[in-house]
């Protein structure tokens, strides 16, 4: 866990958050607008969901460990080789081809998937605890902005990568894939014989996983059949509107829109990242005792609702306010989708299923940030984010529709 949680927090500060903090500094290095930059994002997003089937049965099948140090590998060299970059069609290829495909097996999915085995009662509040490092993480952009002003984006870059191949694959070495493999069992729970040693002479029935306690298992086909995976694909499509919208075009907004300088854009998108840290474990915790898909719900709406106010503020004074709202809101949900996936769908295809998942958001995922930078270019960010904020409120109807699939099928 707290290894994970390690990974996460670096990846958060320097690949999810930290695009907002180079995002100007890509504009004006590659002389581009900020649809441009935007479309990075959503190319990125086009090859994380084609990826993600993949990558997702990769580690279902194979476990977390090797496709995680394959995954590191490529952010790293990725982050040294975009600081040589000079052009905006070589700044695509590299951050999509290295960075994104790194993150898509390297980062937080590895960890969850191994999560989603250890933790079948406490699962959501574990996602949470997960999902603290990333808020973490983003709430130190304003710390990493002062190290790209300071030294350069490129020589940020290079610190960046450097970074993650001394620190983030070390502890990737920790993370565990099932608790059978070592002879236990999720939550801690004991085997009906308690003297009944898997570790030794049972060995060989470990290498397939067990059904534990009284959980719900689908294949990733079973899932496919069900209206509760295609109700999710499109919950997770309005979601993932979000992460694109903040994380790339937050600082360009709060500046050249607000009026903010460099130093308070960044420290509001870092604020958000800590605020959200107000969301990510209390509401982990309360997802183990209620209905997942009425908390979810509450929490897209609060979202969007944030997002409403941060598209109508004037002055920096007024940010806070909108942070208040949609921060912890943000934080929470991100723990409570993949606990939903695990409560609607079980463990044992996990990774797989939660890949098909990202798969089928492919169209929102990819458009928001270059719609919304397109939007900037034409009008203003206000009436993106606007359209962002109403279609999240949408996807809190959605989630409601999205009952527990019958356990057998034909």
């Amino acid at each position: 866990m707290l290894a994970g949680m390690a990974i996460t927090v670096i990846h958060g500060a320097l690949y999810v958050y930290g695009f907002g903090a180079f995002f100007i500094h890509f504009q004006n290095a590659f002389n581009a607008s900020r649809a441009q930059i935007g479309l990075v994002l959503g190319l990125s997003r086009l090859e994380g969901g084609l990826v993600a089937p993949v990558s997702g049965f990769i580690i279902d099948r194979f476990g977390p460990r090797r496709p995680m140090i394959f995954g590191l590998i490529l952010v790293g060299v990725g982050f040294i080789v975009l600081s040589r970059v000079d052009t905006l069609i070589m700044f695509y290829v590299i951050y999509v081809g290295l960075l994104a495909t790194g993150s898509s097996f390297g980062s937080a999915r590895p960890i969850q998937i191994s999560l989603a085995n250890w933790f079948i009662k406490k699962r959501s509040r574990a996602m949470g605890f997960l999902m603290t490092g990333f808020g973490i993480g983003g709430s130190l952009v304003f710390v990493y902005s002062w190290v790209i002003e300071a030294l350069g984006w490129r020589s940020a870059c290079v610190l960046s990568g450097v970074l993650i191949l001394v620190v983030s694959i070390p502890l990737s070495l920790v993370i565990k894939h099932r608790p059978e493999d070592m002879g236990l069992l999720p939550d801690g729970e004991t085997f009906p014989d308690s003297n009944q040693d898997i570790s030794s002479e049972n060995k060989e029935e470990t290498q397939e996983p067990r059904v534990a306690l009284d959980e719900t298992n689908f294949t990733a086909r079973q899932a496919l059949a069900t209206k509760a995976f295609w109700i999710l694909a499109l919950v997770y499509g309005t979601w993932s509107l979000v992460p694109p919208t903040i994380t790339a075009h937050m600082i360009p907004y709060l500046q050249q829109e607000v009026g903010a300088s460099p130093a308070i854009a960044a420290l509001s998108l870092s604020a958000f990242a800590f605020i959200s840290l107000f969301g990510r474990i209390p509401i982990g915790w309360i997802g183990d005792y209620v209905d997942l898909r009425y908390l979810l719900s509450a929490l897209f709406v609060l979202m969007g609702v944030g997002l409403l106010i941060l598209a109508q503020i004037k002055t920096t004074a007024f940010i806070p306010f909108a942070l208040i709202i949609m921060g912890p809101a943000y934080g929470g949900s991100v723990p409570i989708r993949p606990a939903l996936q695990g409560y609607l769908f079980g463990r044992m295809a996990f990774g797989t299923i939660g890949g098909l998942l990202q798969f089928f958001d492919l169209p929102a995922a990819i458009a928001a940030p270059v719609f919304v930078g397109w939007i900037a270019d034409e009008s203003s960010y206000r009436l993106g984010f606007q359209i962002v904020a109403g279609l999240i409120i949408f996807g809190s109807v959605a989630v409601l529709a999205a009952k527990p699939p019958p356990k057998i099928l034909g």
